[in-house]
Formats: C-alpha cells, sequence, structure tokens
C-alpha cells in the first residue's frame, strides 16, 4: 500500500525533530508579551513540534495540549514534561486532515505553521477573553531576499494577512519585522489578539 501525505509529513518531521534541541526558547511573540498570560488556565500549542512554547506555558502555571503529527517529537516533549513535572498533555494528530477538537482554550499559540483553513477553527477554539498569540513568516522571505533558500509561499503570510484574518478578535499587539534583503533573517509576522468576552462560545 502506497504512503499516505499524512505518513510522508510524519516522516519528514520525525526525522527533523528526531536530532533538534529540546526546550529553545519560546517564539518572540509569547516572551515578548508573556506579561497578558493569566495566572492559570488551559492552553494550546498548535503544530507544537518539540513544545517549546508548550514548556514556557507550562512553566507559567497553565496546564498544555501539545498537538503535532510528529511522534518522535511528542514522545522528546512527554519525556521532558515528565522529569520537569510540567503540566503538558501530547496529542498525536494530523490538524490539516482532521481539524481541531471542540474544546476551547485560555490561550492558543501557533508558531511558525500556516494553514489557513484552520483560521476560523482556531478562533471557536479561543475561550470568550482567551489570548492567542502567533507568529510565522511573511512571503517578503521569497519575494524579495536575495540570500534565502526558495520556500513555497504557501506557508507564508501576505502583508496583514493575520489583522484580517482575525479581525474578529481584539487586537493588542501587531507587527511585521523589516525586510532584510541581505541577511540571513527572514521577516516574520507577531500578532497578540483576544477574543471578545461577549462573544458565543460556539
Amino acid at each position: 500500500m502506497p504512503k499516505s501525505n499524512h505518513d510522508d509529513s510524519r516522516t519528514k518531521w520525525n526525522l527533523r525533530h528526531a536530532e533538534r534541541e529540546l526546550a529553545t526558547p519560546a517564539s518572540e511573540v509569547l516572551q515578548q508579551h508573556a506579561a497578558m498570560l493569566p495566572k492559570q488556565g488551559n492552553a494550546l500549542d498548535l503544530a507544537c513540534g518539540l513544545g517549546r512554547n508548550a514548556i514556557f506555558l507550562a512553566q507559567q502555571g497553565l496546564e498544555c495540549d501539545a498537538i503535532d503529527v510528529s511522534d518522535v517529537a511528542l514522545a522528546r516533549l512527554k519525556n521532558f514534561a515528565d522529569e520537569q513535572n510540567l503540566k503538558i498533555n501530547t496529542v498525536c494528530a494530523d490538524i490539516e486532515k482532521n481539524g481541531l477538537a471542540s474544546k476551547q482554550y485560555d490561550v492558543i499559540v501557533v508558531s511558525y505553521f500556516l494553514y489557513r483553513p484552520l483560521f476560523e477553527a482556531i478562533q471557536k477554539a479561543l475561550k470568550p477573553g482567551g489570548l492567542l498569540f502567533y507568529q510565522t513568516f511573511v512571503q517578503a522571505q521569497t519575494e524579495h531576499r536575495t540570500n534565502s533558500k526558495p520556500v513555497n509561499t504557501r506557508f507564508c503570510l501576505k502583508q496583514n494577512e493575520l489583522c484580517v484574518a482575525f479581525q474578529n478578535l481584539k487586537i493588542h499587539y501587531y507587527n511585521e519585522t523589516p525586510l532584510d534583503p541581505i541577511g540571513d533573517k527572514a521577516p516574520i509576522a507577531m500578532l497578540v489578539a483576544s477574543k471578545l468576552a461577549s462573544a458565543a462560545t460556539d
């Protein structure tokens, strides 16, 4: 039986995560706005990889679901969480194929993952008053940088795309880093937004 796209994706990410360093610093947008985090509650690290954001969230006192397609990454993360007594629940799932469960969260973090059909589901997965931290590449990376490897623009945001996608949320912070056409630092978009407390819990 031929491999499915799901199997190919898992194999690719398993190979990448097998040797990568665990517990690296959390994404910049989360670190810079950590003071906004609630003192307790539940959080979601979406497409978590080795779970650097999940680790950070759990260290702040939150109980975190960490979802990814890579069972290798999740096994490493679970071992680390158990050793450090961190409240991290690992979930192996292909969210591009199966979407998100109906559970709602006080905090959702998305870092260097882009699958536009999930935008609406991410908003629904926020509790009223819940916070979204989102950070990933913008398309200028592939269009203008001279010292970069080719990147599939499907995984890169257009200018101000996050603001438009999450316009029903209250946006507390949005920034797109400037283009660096010579250096090796890719421009990124960073968003912090919250669901209105009066919003219906779908």
